[in-house]
């Protein structure tokens, strides 16, 4: 029979919404993952490093992580025949920030963490591929990072661009707890062996100790073996953010829609914002700026994971321009002032839409700011939009800025404050989607911050809560 009960439909209505913001979160971190390719960077590590070598000369390094495993690596000299200077990154980073794209080989298991290993010269920042000899890596184990594997079985695997591969001469010493193996390509590495084959048949034996094997011998305190580590210090769960905004312009970074952090760029527009202190799990970062006349950027919104005791690393960001105009109504045939502030030295590209779009190019100055006169003597009277662009060479593409409007009409009236963000638009990127719907989900039935109090009021129903009527508000502005 069918349930006619208001209460029960609305219960039903809820679960759903509840539902599809799970999905909805899970969908924009995905496709925040796929896109970052193009413009910005995230990467996730427990400790990172760089060294200039001198490739005349031997080189060992040790990379310590936070939970007293390490990594070391040994260069003999000439490794180069050409004896360039080289500079090495390495960093650890955790299983499931690897294997999510790159699966582990059938019937194995791994290690808890992985390294990562990248060379380039000094002289033109150019990759290196491979050494003319090859490197020895040693990987320090803990007793827990191997929970579950075969200890005898430890193998060092190298990822070579389709599939992981065993380095040939690897071996293990379970008495020290290290593998070590030797190569001339780099990438992804880590440490992989056997399913445990007696743990959980009620016998503490073998390998296994109340660390790897706690449903066989008991829990215990403390740490297990490992050599080359060092002490263990508290692990540090920090997100970090980074890349070109306007010159000396403040940049505010928000968490869960609320101001986290605030830094100012410096003269060629390169910002820094890290917050640490976090507890693992998953957030909505956003980034704006503001330039020298007051106006914000877009918000660029970044749904991301976070893994406890890691630090998460967003680069390679690159803040829209700011837009405004000189005009609200512009007198057919005359000129309207576009302007704004970007990178100095940016090729800005600026975008009008009627009937038709058209597109203007300029520069930015020293300073950033950037100034387009548009012949308004191309378009009819009436209502258009412009919005802007910036580019500096081939390497670096922001997204576009807000879209504001101004009309063609009769006379010129100086324009006041733009409207940038539209109804439902709590991003301000012109677009009604999984993004905010992701935010709005967050605050549902949550006390209000007065930073999203502010969104509430303006873009949804204004009644100081987010529920149904909000969404109810989204879906009708939905543009996906």
């Amino acid at each position: 029979m069918q349930n006619s009960n208001p209460k029960f439909k609305n219960f039903i209505f809820i679960g759903i919404i509840f539902i599809f913001a799970f999905f909805s979160f899970y969908l924009v971190f995905e496709n925040a993952r796929a896109s970052g390719t193009a413009n910005f960077q995230i990467e996730i590590f427990y400790a990172k490093e760089t060294h200039q070598i001198d490739t005349t000369q031997t080189f060992t390094e040790t990379l310590s992580n936070p939970n007293g495993s390490s990594f070391d690596i040994n260069l003999p000299a000439d490794v180069l025949t050409s004896g360039e200077e080289i500079e090495l990154t390495m960093y650890s980073t955790p299983e499931e920030s690897v294997t999510t794209n790159k699966p582990l080989p059938s019937g194995k298991l791994a290690s808890d963490i992985f390294y990562n290993i990248s060379f380039t010269k000094v002289s033109d920042g150019s990759t290196i591929s491979s050494f003319n000899k090859a490197v020895t890596l040693t990987f320090y184990y803990t007793d827990s990072d191997i929970n579950g594997i075969n200890e005898s079985t430890l193998t060092a695997y190298h990822w070579n661009n389709s599939a992981w591969t065993a380095l040939n001469d690897s071996t293990v010493d379970t008495s020290l707890n290290k593998v070590t193996a030797t190569t001339q390509q780099f990438g992804d590495f880590g440490i992989f062996g056997d399913v445990s084959p007696s743990c959980g048949d009620g016998s503490c034996n073998g390998s296994e100790t109340c660390s790897s094997c706690p449903t066989d011998c008991g829990n215990c305190s403390g740490n297990g073996g490992g050599g080359g580590g060092g002490g263990i210090t508290t692990p540090v769960t920090s997100v970090t953010f980074s890349g070109r905004a306007y010159p000396k312009s403040t940049i505010s970074l928000l968490k869960d829609a609320q101001i986290a952090a605030t830094t100012i760029a410096d003269a060629n527009a390169n910002f820094s914002l890290n917050i640490s202190g976090l507890s693992g799990g998953n957030y909505i970062f956003s980034v704006y700026s503001e330039d020298n006349k007051g106006n914000r950027s877009s918000l660029l919104t970044f749904p991301i994971s976070i893994t406890s005791g890691a630090t998460t690393n967003v680069s390679g960001i690159f803040i829209a321009p700011t837009i405004a105009v000189d005009k609200s109504e512009v007198k057919r045939g005359d000129n309207i002032a576009i302007f704004g502030q970007s990178a100095p030295q940016a090729d800005i590209v600026v975008s009008v839409n009627s009937e038709d779009e058209f597109f203007g190019k300029t520069i930015s100055d020293k300073d950033g700011i950037y100034l387009y006169n548009f012949d308004s003597s191309f378009v009819d009277y009436g209502i258009h939009y412009t919005k802007s662009k910036a580019s500096i060479g081939n390497q670096a593409v922001s997204g576009f800025s807000n879209v504001i409007s101004f009309k063609v009409g009769t006379k010129n009236i100086a324009a006041g404050l733009p409207s940038a963000c539209g109804k439902a638009d709590l991003n301000c990127d012109q677009k009604i989607n999984l993004v905010d719907f992701s935010i709005a989900a967050y605050w549902y039935k949550r006390s209000l911050s007065v930073s999203f109090k502010s969104l509430e009021v303006e873009r949804l129903s204004g009644d100081g809560k987010v529920d149904l009527v909000d969404f109810s508000i989204m879906a009708y502005y939905w543009t996906g």
